[in-house]
C-alpha cells in the first residue's frame, strides 16, 4: 500500500513491517473462538459421536452427580 509523506498512517506501516506485526493481535485475527461460549482460543474443544462441537474446557465442566 502507498501512503504519502505526511500521512500519520505511513508511520504505522512502516513500524509495523519493520517489527514483523509484533503485538499486532487485532489486524491478523488467527485466533479461534468457542462455538457455544465464545472463549477466545480455548485450550481444547470437546466433540460428541457425530463430530460437532458441544463446548470447550471453559463452558463445560465435569460433574461426578447429575442433578
Amino acid at each position: 500500500m502507498k501512503y504519502q509523506n505526511d500521512d500519520p498512517q505511513a508511520v504505522i506501516a512502516m513500524e509495523l513491517e519493520r517489527t514483523g506485526y509484533y503485538g499486532d493481535f487485532y489486524e491478523h485475527d488467527d485466533s479461534v473462538t468457542c462455538p457455544v461460549c465464545g472463549a477466545v482460543d480455548p485450550e481444547h474443544f470437546y466433540m460428541n459421536d457425530d463430530e460437532e462441537c458441544v463446548g470447550c474446557y471453559e463452558c463445560l465442566h465435569r460433574v461426578f452427580e447429575l442433578f
